[in-house]
């Protein structure tokens, strides 16, 4: 029976937030009525960190929108040749002149979001003059955008795309103004500034071929390398135009091989060489094949190296693929170990006679390849790391803080975003240099109130240089006691009536007209409690799916139980115990998958408690834990009898109420929102996600889109929570 998302509602009663509310705190006003603040609120998918504000007040109210002063770099992009970095968050965004060292920031958020989602991630050009990115249209449909850095100019590509807060459907030459993007099952390019000239033909002469955005890549001598079914073509840019005006007379380009398997474009993903004679593909983040061409053949390609992912300690959770100036392979693995909730990645280069394992790496995060590609930079834990990429020789290493974003600024340079600061970093002369603060703990004004000093919790103090926007680090300063009122106002944080603000800051007027005004208007509105979701995931007798989930949990942050029955435990005995190292409870789905409604059995109540009391005794000897005391029936089939029998063995029943349990031929984004609306119909519910049951690769499943579901659920205002905080 094939089993997909299984959603079942029931209204639920909870207190405690999943999520910290906003939190106002360290107040100092000087005497020219300039106030700073920190704000603390949580971004899923992000560290918690406090922010710094500053605002000037006027007549009891903000003169204008309280400005950033700290900057948490949530996402970062350098523009503009490497003139511009940009710094994204929750509260918005500020840019770094790298040519007059000028922080400033361009936009802050007028009040503060109350569930904030991930920043969607922008696709840059060479060189940072056009990014693309997705903008969100519902909580599961977006925009494709095109946008000019220097102008107001920008076009949507394509609209009603599938939402996604980590990729984007698109690729970018490697030197020229040339984008690939994916619309509606097919692939397609465009010329940027064409396409602003109003010059560029129309999109249906613009078609490269069927496929997603996978089925294209770029070499680095601009050509482009194309998989259609099993054939792989090898397409002059020079030529693109020609070849979208005739493709039904010349095709779709010059065929240099053909695979000796079918290539699925959902699913399976490629890299090619210089000049499209060789290509690493990955089939279903499964199996890695290195294949050759032949010259001047189209005949089926030469196999130098295909193996499947064996490896016995963790799980595969991706992979990425560069190459080196030798034009050989690097495959880099991102794993989740049995034995561990800290990622792992192992990294291998490849030849044509064998692979060879270049660097293990503990907690470890993502890698950015430097702009002339000899150079790989990654971090690891509370450290970031170089590397040469073609003989795998640590170059040099910047510790201090936890990393949260990177970006090359040219071979030698980047900046390095952490959860304490963003540092410019020299690799060749291995030296660093604070830029501005991404968190800070406390801030005051200095004893002139002419600047602002800071402590970001590492130990240092630092001082804002007022002309260019930067910190300066501090010995030990001469702290003033920080001021809540001058002549003219006073300021204090009070009780919120907004149940998503821990507090307010509130103004108090002292002239002849006293009045007192919330900073934010939205702290001092009434709203109640939100709904509550728990997320429920069904292990039933296989394990495909299971290493994403706990990554994307683990990512997202949030809470979640699992129900696992003695089947899968006997069968996956290390992913078992990989979800209790995660930090998840357990519960139980009895002791093997009977349809416990079925006459072929006499189910009594002995029959009920001795299961469930077996599937206990095996989850306790795999993994030396207890489970928890909910539990359901195999696929929710049950009767009131069954019910009873477990709850006289002490356990609660997780019921089901959606009328349709079995929806595998509905696809998972449809699911996503006909399960949306019924958890807005019911004010909240438990959201089961099945896992496993991939029998083919062309298969879909929700498991896929767990971060969709998750940010719609939060969207919709509905708070996470596990099942024994109901």
């Amino acid at each position: 029976m094939k089993k997909s998302l299984i959603l079942i509602f029931a209204v639920l009663f909870f207190s405690d937030l999943a999520f910290s509310k906003i939190t106002f705190g360290k107040l100092d006003l000087n005497k020219n009525d300039e106030l700073l603040f920190t704000v603390t609120n949580q971004t899923i998918g992000i560290n918690t960190y406090s922010a710094l504000f500053r605002c000037k007040i006027k007549n009891g109210l903000p003169q204008s929108t309280p400005k950033m002063v700290s900057f948490y770099p949530e996402q970062m992009e350098l523009l503009n040749s490497g003139t511009l970095l940009q710094v994204r968050n929750t509260y918005g965004y500020a840019r770094y002149n790298t040519q007059t060292t000028r922080f400033t920031c361009e936009e802050t958020v007028a009040e503060i979001p109350e569930h904030p989602l991930p920043l969607v991630p922008y696709s840059l050009n060479y060189n940072g003059s056009w990014y693309c990115y997705l903008e969100q249209t519902s909580f599961i449909t977006a925009d494709l955008i095109l946008k000019d850095v220097n102008s107001d100019f920008s076009v949507v590509l394509c609209h009603s795309l599938q939402m996604s807060y980590d990729k984007i459907p698109v690729k970018w030459s490697k030197e020229k103004n040339l984008l690939l993007y994916e619309n509606k099952g097919a692939v397609y390019f465009v010329n940027p500034e064409a396409l602003k000239a109003g010059l560029e033909i129309d999109e249906k002469y613009r078609k490269i071929g069927d496929g997603s955005i996978n089925s294209v890549d770029f070499s680095a001598s601009q050509y482009i390398a194309y998989i259609s079914d099993s054939l792989l073509y090898k397409i002059n840019t020079k030529e693109l135009y020609t070849i979208g005006l005739y493709a039904g007379i010349l095709g779709q380009g010059t065929v240099v091989g053909r695979l000796p398997f079918k290539f699925n474009p959902k699913v399976d993903k490629f890299s090619t060489n210089k000049d499209v004679s060789s290509i690493l593909l990955v089939q279903n983040e499964r199996m890695f094949s290195y294949l050759s061409t032949h010259k001047d053949s189209s005949d089926y390609m030469d196999i130098l190296y295909s193996r499947p992912y064996t490896d016995s300690s963790a799980s595969l959770i991706g992979s990425k693929i560069f190459w080196d100036k030798n034009e050989n392979p690097i495959i880099w693995l991102e794993k989740l170990p049995y034995d561990s909730d800290k990622v792992r990645s192992s990294v291998f280069r490849l030849t044509s006679t064998l692979a060879s394992q270049v660097l293990e790496i503990e907690d470890s995060g993502n890698p950015f390849v430097s702009p002339d590609g000899n150079k790989i930079a990654f971090y690891a834990g509370a450290a970031i790391y170089v590397y040469n990429m073609n003989n795998w020789t640590r170059l040099c290493e910047l510790t201090g803080e936890k990393i949260v974003s990177v970006v090359w600024s040219d071979a030698w340079n980047l900046f390095v975003g952490g959860d304490k600061s963003i540092r410019r970093w020299n690799v060749l002369a291995d030296t660093s240099e604070v830029i501005a603060l991404s968190s800070v703990e406390s801030a005051y004004w200095s004893m002139d109130a002419s600047t602002i000093i800071a402590d970001n919790d590492s130990g240092n103090n630092y001082e804002l240089m007022t002309e260019f926007n930067t910190w300066r680090k501090l010995g030990l300063s001469a702290k003033r006691d920080v001021s809540i009122q001058n002549g003219r106002y006073r300021v204090f944080l009070g009780s919120s009536t907004n149940y998503n603000y821990e507090n307010a800051i509130f103004v108090r007027s002292l002239g002849k007209n006293p009045l007192t005004s919330a900073l934010y208007k939205d702290s001092s509105k009434k709203k109640s409690n939100p709904k509550s979701v728990a997320l429920v995931f069904d292990a039933y007798d296989n394990a495909d799916g299971l290493a994403r989930v706990l990554s994307t949990m683990k990512k997202y942050n949030v809470k979640g139980d699992f129900f696992i029955n003695g089947e899968f435990i006997r069968r996956y005995p290390l992913e078992t115990k990989q979800i209790v190292n995660n930090g998840y409870n357990c519960n139980s789905m009895f002791f093997s998958l009977t349809d416990l409604t079925q006459d072929t059995f006499v189910i009594d109540e002995d029959f009920v408690r001795r299961g469930l009391a077996r599937c206990e005794d095996e989850f306790y000897d795999c993994t030396g834990k207890e489970l928890f005391l909910y539990w359901h029936a195999p696929y929710y089939k049950t009767n009131e009898n069954i019910i009873s029998y477990g709850q006289n063995a002490g356990y609660t029943y997780i019921d089901q109420k959606a009328e349709n349990l079995e929806n595998g031929d509905k696809a998972p984004i449809l699911l996503i929102q006909e399960y949306y609306t019924r958890a807005i119909k019911n004010k909240g519910g438990v959201v089961p996600v099945t896992i496993g049951y991939t029998q083919s690769k062309d298969s879909d499943f929700l498991y896929n889109y767990l971060d969709l579901l998750i940010c719609a659920l939060i969207q919709g205002g509905f708070d996470l929570v596990s099942l024994n905080q109901l």
